[in-house]
C-alpha cells in the first residue's frame, strides 16, 4: 500500500532555503480569543471551518509504517504552496509546479535512483505528488479536517480538547482526538484504530499567522530526471 492512514504516511522539515520568514516583523498573528459553542461537535466544526485560512508550521507524524515517519515544514495558506522535510527528502510545491530533493540514497535494491542526483531538486507536477497517500490533494487541510467532521460520539476532554470515534468501512471503528486554541484554531488532531494509543497519524499546526514565501527554486539547481519516482524518495 502507498502511504496509508485506514491506508497513510508521513514527516521532519529543517527550516532552510524556500520557506524562509525574515524580518523582526515576519510574526505571527496575534491570537483573539472567541466563545466555542458548547456542543463539542459544534465546537470541532469551528476548528474545521479555520483549517486553511492561514499560514503555519506543520509536524505531521504517520505511524503504521515500520518506522515512523515525520515531517515539518510550512505552508502558505493564500497559496497553497509548501515545503515539508522528511529524513530522507524535501518536497516543495508552488502552485501546481513541485520540486523533490532527495537527502539519501533509497535503500531498496529495486529502485534505480542514481548518485549524481542526490541533493538536487527534481521537477515533479501536482499530479505526481497528489497520487501520493502523504502529499494528496489538499494538503495539509483535508485530512485533520475530514477527522473531525466526520467523527461521533464526540466529548469534551477539557476547556480546548476533544475526543471522538470515527467511522471506518474497511475496519473496525477508529478513535480521534482534537486539541484547539483560545481562537478556535486546531492545533493537534491524531487518528488510530479502536483504543490504541498508537495513532495512524499525528498533525500539529503552529505558528498560525506567520508570513510565508515560498519559491521555486534556483534554476541551476533543477534536474530532469524521467525516471524518477517519489517512492526512490520514499514518498508513499
Amino acid at each position: 500500500m502507498r502511504f496509508v492512514v485506514g491506508g497513510l504516511v508521513i514527516l521532519a522539515l529543517s527550516m532552510a532555503a524556500c520557506a524562509q520568514v525574515p524580518g523582526d516583523v515576519e510574526q505571527p498573528e496575534v491570537t483573539v480569543s472567541v466563545s466555542l459553542p458548547a456542543d463539542p461537535k459544534a465546537a470541532l466544526a469551528v476548528g474545521a471551518g479555520k483549517l486553511g485560512t492561514q499560514s503555519a508550521r506543520i509536524v505531521f507524524t504517520l505511524g503504521d509504517q515500520p518506522s515512523d515517519t515525520r515531517l515539518t515544514g510550512v505552508v502558505d495558506a493564500a497559496t497553497g504552496s509548501y515545503e515539508v522535510t522528511a529524513e530522507g527528502f524535501v518536497v516543495r510545491r508552488v502552485g501546481n509546479d513541485v520540486w523533490v530533493k532527495v537527502l539519501r540514497m533509497p535503500t531498496r535494491e529495486d529502485l534505480f535512483f542514481r548518485q549524481e542526483d542526490l541533493n538536487k531538486w527534481i521537477k515533479q507536477t501536482a499530479f505526481n505528488i497528489e497520487t501520493t497517500t502523504t502529499f494528496h490533494a489538499g494538503f495539509p487541510w483535508k485530512l485533520p479536517r475530514g477527522t473531525v467532521t466526520q467523527g461521533t460520539k464526540v466529548t469534551r476532554a477539557g476547556e480546548h480538547s476533544f475526543r471522538g470515534t470515527r467511522m471506518r468501512q474497511e475496519s473496525s471503528d477508529g478513535h480521534f482526538a482534537a486539541e484547539m486554541d483560545a481562537a478556535g484554531r486546531l492545533t493537534r488532531v491524531s487518528s488510530g484504530f479502536g483504543q490504541s494509543v498508537d495513532n495512524l497519524f499525528v498533525i500539529e499546526f503552529l505558528d498560525y499567522g506567520l508570513p510565508v514565501n515560498i519559491e521555486a527554486p534556483p534554476a541551476s539547481e533543477v534536474i530532469e530526471s524521467p525516471t524518477f519516482s517519489t517512492v526512490d524518495a520514499g514518498i508513499l
